[in-house]
């Protein structure tokens, strides 16, 4: 791509608004029949119409992000909405936005950005209200029957311990070609939705530009990204990305965007690049979990300390990424609100019950109601 304007200037404007040669593209389950071969990281990645890398520059980002041309940009500047990961803790975001499109006051977004569960809100929060009945019907729905079914005696031997075929199938029905054809057209009317996974054997993550790929009819690579996004590690399959460039077909191994970082809100470049000049915007960071829990008792056996330690690793590294993103928007004058479960709530969660109907009904039921009573947001 070729800027007529300096890079500084380009991103003033479009810093938070947020010829292929392929001949196939497909992704399937970690089990792949055919001999692959592996891109080295220092090649040109074939796939760049589609996706960028966390910690490519500016001038790559530019390539996927533009000014936008909705409404909501128009006088204010861009209103970006990040959400995090969470498993069934998704029931939350869910619920917040359906509520706060029941209050009456939830904007169109420029930009929606999803890792892991959020991954699997984003595309519905990128298409509107009109399609808060999806998410309802989702994640109070659901239960576990409907995302994973149990390996019982292959979970040793595999590379997880559920199989989310079920999940693959839940992503398919509610992203029929008609609504992909729709992401694909506001995609070209300036809006912008990313996705994020983690590559497994690079150790990159990969930031997918998911209305280019609708706009270009690569259905299933959209379907398979938000199903990567949410292959929690060890616990769902990675999933891999196959395509054919000059007669060598390639595989990449993704899982859960999470891997890398809980919320994608500003691009990593953005936080040592000299100040740039923005016209205003409003970032909104809806967090999937509780970023200051109660104590709890950790029941002393290996599992139950190793998850309890996992998850308050995840917590931390949310709560230093809010604070960076609020410094960020605060020092450039921009509005800025976040969003989590409240840990006095009183919502018991119970890890051996996973993706439990119950569980995600109270959670769902929890943000719909501080959205509509307006008691969602925390701003600054």
């Amino acid at each position: 791509m070729t800027c007529t304007k300096p890079t500084s200037d380009l991103l003033g404007r479009r810093l938070l608004l947020m010829g292929l040669g392929v001949t196939a593209l497909s992704a399937c389950s970690s089990r792949v029949q055919i001999p692959l071969e592996t891109r080295v990281a220092t090649d040109d990645d074939p796939l760049s119409r589609f996706r960028l890398f966390a910690d490519d520059g500016p001038d790559e980002w530019l390539k996927h992000l533009h000014p936008p041309q909705s409404s909501s940009g128009s006088s204010d500047g861009p209103n970006v909405l990040a959400l995090s990961g969470g498993g069934e803790d998704g029931a939350f975001g869910a619920g917040a936005l359906v509520g706060w499109s029941a209050r009456g006051d939830r904007p169109d977004f420029d930009l929606v950005t999803g890792i892991s569960t959020g991954a699997l809100i984003a595309p519905f929060a990128f298409m509107g209200q009109d399609y808060d009945e999806v998410l309802t019907r989702v994640f109070t729905q659901s239960d576990a029957s409907d995302i994973m079914r149990m390996r019982p005696f292959q979970a040793v031997f595999s590379d997880a311990l559920y199989d989310t075929s079920p999940l693959a199938v839940l992503i398919e029905e509610n992203t029929p070609p008609s609504f992909l054809r729709a992401i694909a057209q506001k995609h070209k009317a300036g809006n912008s939705l990313l996705v994020v996974t983690s590559e497994l054997d690079s150790a990159r993550a990969s930031v997918w530009d998911m209305g280019a790929i609708a706009a270009a009819g690569q259905y299933d690579l959209f379907r398979s990204i938000m199903r990567a996004s949410a292959a929690l590690p060890g616990l769902f399959p990675p999933v891999n990305l196959r395509y054919s460039v000059n007669d060598k077909t390639y595989a990449e191994t993704h899982v859960d965007g999470g891997v890398h970082m809980q919320f994608l809100a500003v691009p990593n470049f953005a936080f040592t690049t000299p100040d740039q000049k923005l016209q205003g915007g409003h970032i909104y960071v809806l967090i999937n979990n509780t970023l200051n829990p109660a104590p709890e008792t950790v029941r002393r056996s290996a599992l139950s300390i190793s998850q309890q330690a996992l998850t308050t690793t995840g917590r931390a590294n949310a709560l230093l990424q809010v604070n960076a993103t609020q410094l960020y928007a605060r020092e450039r004058g921009l509005r800025f609100s976040v969003t989590s479960i409240d840990p006095s709530s009183g919502i018991v969660y119970d890890p051996s019950d996973r993706f439990s109907s119950t569980y995600m009904n109270a959670l769902y039921q929890h943000g719909a109601e501080r959205a509509q009573n307006g008691a969602l947001w925390t701003n600054a």
